[in-house]
């Protein structure tokens, strides 16, 4: 439940196409990492997951340290495939934050607007 609270707070960089009581909430890809490390990624970090996803083939292995939040990041591109004739990719994130080194197998999918959008598990979330 703290979890699915600590996404929920997360709303403010969402992604919304329609009115919400239209469509679900989207989320942009790696708000779903940090927070078993208790972090989370700031404008700047799902920025750069958000070009990550776009600009590199699988198997591509990207790494930055975010001086501010202290916060290293690994992400490991995995397979591109496509789900309800969008385009998709799974991707394997480190998040290492003072001595809690979190990892996360994740997937997303992207949006109308070209934002790569977390595919959550809810089930995993409680």
């Amino acid at each position: 439940m703290k979890k699915l609270i600590a996404l929920t707070l997360f709303g403010s960089v969402l992604s919304m196409s329609i009115n919400a009581s239209e469509s679900p909430v989207e989320l942009l890809a790696g708000v779903e990492a940090g927070i078993d490390a208790g972090t989370v990624m700031t404008i700047s970090d799902l920025n750069r997951t958000q070009d990550i996803l776009s600009s590199q083939p699988t198997g591509a292995l990207n790494t930055w340290y975010n001086i501010d939040t202290t916060t290293h990041y690994e992400l490991k591109i995995g397979q591109h495939y496509s789900q309800d004739l969008r385009p998709c990719i799974s991707y394997d994130l480190t998040v290492k934050h003072n001595s809690v080194t979190e990892e996360k197998e994740l997937n997303s999918c992207m949006n109308y607007e070209g934002h790569w959008i977390a595919q959550l598990d809810m089930d995993s979330m409680n």
